[in-house]
């Protein structure tokens, strides 16, 4: 996945929003129509649902699906970019209790093949889609990890066993009804923003923070912005207990308008970044920065949830050395 222009959103009208942003959708459909025709009767594109009654649920208390939405597309006008959001509200029943994520909405994202078959990327799982007569879509599953998080494994599965065939089947829906999956989050402009603080106690066990977002590319379903985030340490707190206390540490970061989030490798957690006014609200339940020697410091503070910052916009030269 590659990048995109940032948007401001601030005063948009909703309703004209709301307009655009289905107008995008059907533009993503109709360039997948028109530049992969050989592919339309194998890979399914566009969105299906299917909501699932009490009654249904009462009758097959294994399912821990209550609802589930797939939202199919092009990366790019590549046509062998395939890809699928996927969307699955779970049911206080089967997988959804016994991973203890009744009620909770479980989103995961997976790279597709032209024969339909889509996969999760650290070893999460797959999917196999095949069109029915009437337009409806068959999905087949035997493992497949239903929550993104900031590591791999994910918070349940599709699957109603691990291993076990489950099938789920989908009527093809109007783009909207994917609205929440399709819908990109924007981010804020290219530049440089950060914060200082007094003592780490003001900034939660840090002392300062830059963040330099470049420009994102175009043509991109989900465009993406490249960045580097620095850190200033303090001498003493959990970053002298970590072997980095007194450090300033950098690392590149790939900024999604998929989902909001900044991330910098595999299992190392995210930033979440949205445009506050000109400048950004930065918030991370799990984010770790790496020194010499393997030693790492979560920049989460310990015993809360979500640890939120707010940077301003700072001169270019403020984060001088971080291109």
């Amino acid at each position: 996945m590659k990048k995109a222009q940032a948007r401001n959103t601030t005063c948009i009208d909703p309703a004209r929003h709301t307009v655009a942003l289905v107008a995008f959708a059907a533009s993503v459909l109709a360039s997948v129509a028109a530049s992969a025709p050989a592919l339309a009767e194998t890979l399914p594109q566009g969105c299906f649902a299917r909501e699932y009654s009490a009654q249904h649920l009462a009758e097959h208390p294994g399912q821990g699906v209550a609802a589930l939405r797939l939202w199919f597309f092009h990366e790019s006008d590549d046509p062998a970019s395939s890809a699928a959001l996927v969307e699955a509200r779970m049911a206080d029943q089967g997988q959804g209790a016994r991973d203890g994520v009744g009620g909770e909405v479980l989103t995961q994202y997976a790279l597709c093949d032209a024969d339909g078959a889509c996969f999760v990327e650290c070893d999460g799982g797959t999917f196999e889609t095949q069109r029915l007569p009437d337009g409806d879509l068959h999905l087949t599953t035997r493992f497949f990890a239903l929550g993104e998080g900031d590591a791999c494994g994910g918070g349940s599965d599709l699957a109603e066993r691990p291993g076990e065939e489950t099938r789920y089947r989908l009527s093809a829906a109007a783009p909207e009804i994917c609205q929440a999956l399709w819908q990109r989050h924007p981010l804020p402009e290219p530049g440089c923003y950060g914060m200082d603080y007094s003592d780490m106690g003001h900034g939660q066990g840090l002392l300062g923070l830059r963040l330099l977002l470049h420009p994102a590319d175009d043509g991109y379903a989900f465009p993406q912005a490249e960045g580097t985030f620095l850190v200033t340490l303090p001498e003493g707190g959990r970053a002298a207990a970590a072997g980095l206390g007194g450090a300033r540490l950098s690392v590149p970061v790939w900024c999604s308008t998929r989902d909001g989030l900044c991330r910098s490798g595999v299992d190392e957690g995210a930033l979440a970044i949205a445009p506050l006014g000109d400048g950004v609200a930065l918030s991370t339940g799990r984010f770790l920065i790496f020194g010499a020697e393997a030693a790492n410091l979560d920049i989460a503070a310990p015993g809360q949830a979500i640890t939120r910052h707010q940077l301003r916009p700072l001169p270019p030269g403020q984060c001088r050395g971080m291109e």
